[in-house]
């Protein structure tokens, strides 16, 4: 079994113990594994809650006349300051303070900021954090851990990424969370589905791993490991507004590991808060060999290098370039591009306001023009809150 992890043998063996030991020693077995699990990426996961100053109360105001227990909305270890929102992460990079997470769970109204940040360790030492960037299309955000409120550093320890590629349905998937308070959130599950495309520009729920799982509505922005404790994604909040509450939801939807691990450091290293936007989206050239099937690719005109433009946004900067449907695009700023991932490293990097350099093929000719990176526009922005009347 050369290649294979210590917890994936783990696995393979409990359930191979199923058909020649005691129900009671292969039930045994796999717990150990699951135990294992944890133990590997409890270390890596904290709690975040965002942080807004209250506001002084209007004059005259009236008591509650229901009774019952009179709660400050202050924060004991921010004085002047209540919770706004919160939610779970996990520790990109331990040595510099930097975590992964939602960012829609820690917004205000409308998506207006936080004052600060408040995170909490797996050992429950807190820590205050500010923003380093973040990508509101994938509800991502990034956070650096700054001042201790506790006067002592939590002890975190970075995550391993795992292969998000390499998943299929019915892989083993654990959902983990540290919700505020004494609340803890760990699952086993299973993948009902994996993504159908690596650009979320335009559909974004098809970029998204799917699990047949509730869970508490603080793990969002927690991992999903695979079996050896590696992330493969991240809990996300449903994009289509479903009308139920998040610990309702049936399917449970994660961001792909992939694409994570790809963009953070160019928003990290950019400091952005906002979508860059050019007005397309690409498909890499397996996912247009599996939507139109291996003879129309074959007898399809097609460059050496590029990904397939599937659509165009109108108006928009590609748009107005010329730039159309079944066009390949087959560089970026002078960098040749074979998957949708490349693309959207070198995009990223450049962010809202870069004019770059795109060259594209067409019926065996290769057109470059000068575009301008704007930001996305609300309308092609899926929402990403629940609308006020849903049940």
């Amino acid at each position: 079994m050369q290649g294979v992890g210590p917890l994936m043998w783990t696995a393979a063996v409990s359930l191979s113990a199923l058909a020649c030991a005691a129900p009671q020693d292969a039930a045994n077995e796999l717990q150990d594994t699951f135990i294992q699990v944890h133990e590997r990426i409890a270390p890596s996961v904290v709690s975040i809650r965002s942080l807004q100053k209250i506001q002084s109360p209007p004059e005259n105001t009236a008591p509650n006349e229901e009774g019952g227990w009179v709660v400050s909305l202050e924060e004991p270890r921010y004085p002047g300051y209540a919770v706004l929102g919160s939610a779970s992460g996990f520790v990109l990079d331990a040595r510099r303070g930097i975590i992964a997470t939602a960012r829609s769970p820690l917004m205000g109204p409308n998506g207006t900021l936080p004052a600060a940040f408040d995170v909490e360790g797996h050992d429950r030492i807190h820590v205050m954090a500010s923003m380093l960037g973040g990508e509101p299309t994938l509800d991502l955000l990034f956070l650096k851990m700054t001042v201790p409120v506790d006067g002592l550093q939590p002890q975190l320890t970075s995550i391993s990424w795992g292969e998000s590629d390499q998943l299929k349905p019915g892989s083993w998937a654990f959902l983990v969370g540290d919700p505020p308070g004494i609340d803890t959130f760990f699952t086993p599950s299973v993948l009902s589905g994996i993504p159908r495309r690596d650009c979320y520009q335009e559909d974004l729920q098809a970029s998204y791993l799917q699990i047949a799982r509730m869970i508490h509505p603080d793990a969002l922005g927690g991992p999903v490991t695979d079996i050896e404790g590696a992330v493969v994604g991240m809990l996300m909040p449903r994009r289509d507004r479903p009308k139920i509450a998040p610990a309702q939801q049936i399917v449970q939807f994660a961001l792909p590991a992939k694409i994570i691990r790809e963009i953070a450091a160019p928003i990290i290293h950019q400091r952005s808060v906002e979508s860059p936007w050019l007005g397309f989206s690409v498909m890499s050239r397996e996912e247009l060999r599996e939507e139109i099937g291996p003879r129309a690719l074959s007898q399809m005109s097609r460059p050496p290098v590029g990904i397939y433009i599937e659509n165009v946004f109108e108006p928009s900067p590609a748009f107005a370039a010329g730039i159309r449907p079944g066009d390949f695009l087959t560089e970026f700023n002078g960098y040749p591009i074979n998957s949708p991932i490349e693309f959207q490293k070198h995009f990223y990097l450049s962010g809202p306001g870069a004019t770059v350099e795109v060259s594209t093929f067409r019926a065996g000719t290769v057109k470059k023009a000068m575009l301008t990176i704007g930001t996305r526009p609300a309308e092609v922005t899926l929402p990403t809150q629940p609308s006020a009347d849903a049940e």
